[in-house]
């Protein structure tokens, strides 16, 4: 009996503790009178008043408590309904400061870049062009929470070589526009299906392909579901190798629940890195994504072993010690290790590889791409 009243106990506070988090939330987000409703409820939870106790009948004293919870907590549901989401954009000043910053790192970019705009089952995807249209082309695939603009650092190796086409994945903070945010591709094989699309459209039959962090997750589907159009795969500090850690999801809801620039600034060091390059040229991009959005994204479900073996193209794997989000290089590189023919490099870096070392990742892309072609072991 004793067991059983300290796990009710746990529980109890495990639950009050969820709704004083809850309630700081819409305290800093200027919701007064939920915070009221939300404090008032806790405050019943830990205290009742004394002449509910010294009444006879002792079913009075929970059952004016718990009644009373119900009620604030009907006036907290009917009065205060969440609202549907209409929008990744939690305003539009948010999403024009976005917008600035991405033109600002465009302007970076070699000067003939062209904006391409692709229709999709889902909405607009926007796509950044560059390199001669004669040349064979490429397509990158970005980082969780960053956008096309960021493999700037990778382009030396490419743009003599390439058409490169640098794709904003839709449901993230970019210039891909969903037409209904709450319809986007569910799983792999959904964004598989549309990448072929959009490279059937692009005139691409086949191609190399880059994926960094959630667009790893993404390249490694394509190659799986296409492999006719895949001829070679280099993955960045991808998902989709391991299962994305709780404490991704518990960090990234945090800087968004709480919008105080300590937590931001903090979530966007543990999830970018420490390097002063990177921060400098993709800290405030990556602020302003904590800040300003809430995206509509499949979950990178890892691939399977059965998957991985069935690809026998050549994958290059770049690897960080540091990286927060794909978490314990060892144990990525044991799953990787499932792919017949792979090459794996393990760097001292934080998740955005291909930005922090992007004078030595561009000498093995080059040699990745212009050094193999006649075979395709390494």
């Amino acid at each position: 009996m004793k067991t059983v009243k300290v796990i009710l106990q746990a529980i109890k506070w495990i639950f009050i503790l969820t709704i004083v988090l809850f309630s700081l939330t819409t305290l800093l987000n200027k919701s007064y009178a939920q915070t009221i409703i939300l404090w008032l409820i806790t405050i019943t939870l830990i205290y009742w008043p004394r002449f509910f106790k010294k009444n006879k009948n002792k079913m009075i004293h929970p059952i004016t408590r718990i009644g009373f919870i119900i009620m604030l907590s009907l006036i907290y549901i009917y009065v205060f309904p969440s609202d549907p989401k209409t929008s990744i954009y939690i305003n539009d000043n948010l999403k024009t400061e976005l917008y600035q910053i991405y033109d600002e790192n465009v302007k970076r970019w070699p000067a003939e870049t062209k904006d391409i705009y692709l229709e999709t089952q889902y909405g607009k995807v926007h796509i950044l062009a560059c390199g001669s249209k004669n040349n064979p082309p490429l397509m990158m695939l970005h980082a969780a929470s960053m956008g096309a603009h960021s493999w700037l650092e990778n382009l030396d190796p490419l743009i003599n070589h390439y058409r490169i086409y640098s794709f904003d994945n839709p449901g993230e903070g970019n210039k891909s526009e969903l037409n209904d945010v709450n319809i986007f591709p569910r799983n792999g094989k959904e964004l598989a299906d549309m990448y072929a699309k959009m490279a059937n459209d692009l005139g691409i039959d086949s191609c190399p392909v880059f994926g960094a962090s959630n667009g790893g997750f993404i390249a490694q589907n394509y190659a799986f579901y296409y492999p006719e159009k895949v001829e070679r795969l280099a993955l960045f500090g991808p998902m989709g190798l391991t299962q994305l850690k709780n404490q991704s999801f518990f960090m990234m809801g945090a800087a968004t629940m709480y919008p105080l620039d300590c937590a931001r600034n903090a979530v966007t060091h543990w999830a970018i890195g420490n390097n002063e390059y990177v921060n400098s040229n993709y800290g405030d991009w990556f602020n302003c994504i904590l800040r300003g959005t809430i995206p509509s994204l499949a979950a990178p479900v890892p691939m399977t072993t059965e998957q991985k073996q069935k690809m026998k193209l050549p994958v290059l794997l770049f690897l960080g010690t540091e990286d927060a989000i794909v978490g314990d290089a060892e144990l990525v590189q044991k799953t990787a290790l499932d792919y017949p023919n792979i090459k794996i490099e393990v760097l001292k870096s934080g998740h955005l590889i291909a930005v922090e070392h992007a004078e030595y990742v561009n000498k093995i892309i080059a040699d990745f791409l212009y050094n193999n072609q006649n075979g395709p072991e390494f």
